[in-house]
């Protein structure tokens, strides 16, 4: 990641699984749009979270927004 473009979620969660990635490219970047399914530790409920990322190659794919 680049300037903190993602702030930690701060929760006890564990990743289960992406759901409906979908992959726009546009020069050198790509942007993204998915929902994560997380486990929550302590209720053992379901937590789903949608993002809209920014990815840019560099060496690496880095998430920029």
């Amino acid at each position: 990641m680049k300037n903190k473009a993602l702030p930690p979620i701060g929760k006890n969660y564990l990743f289960s699984e992406l759901v409906n990635p979908i992959f726009q490219q546009s020069g050198n970047q790509v942007y993204v749009w998915v929902s994560v399914k997380y486990l929550d530790g302590l209720t053992k409920a379901t937590q789903i979270s949608q993002y809209g990322l920014t990815l840019e190659k560099d060496r690496n794919w880095m998430i920029i927004k």
